[in-house]
């Protein structure tokens, strides 16, 4: 298993200072990464999930290494 899954949670607001938050799956190829392009990644998979605009600030809340759960209660 080349991938590994993760469940990230976010705030985000708008130009009226709306806040809005949710959760979503980000999925990874396994790598040497360093910690802005990760950052950068949960970003963009929370940007793509949810339609939501350049100008809209995130911010990640939570982030929940999903494979590392799954593997730990198969066995």
């Amino acid at each position: 298993m080349n991938e590994i899954t993760y469940l990230v949670s976010f705030k985000s607001t708008d130009k009226f200072n709306n806040i809005d938050s949710g959760h979503c799956a980000a999925v990874l190829e396994k790598g040497n990464y360093t910690e802005g392009e990760l950052v950068d990644f949960f970003i963009e998979s929370v940007r793509t999930n949810f339609n939501l605009e350049k100008e809209r600030e995130i911010i990640i809340t939570n982030i929940i290494n999903l494979t590392k759960i799954r593997r730990e209660l198969e066995e």
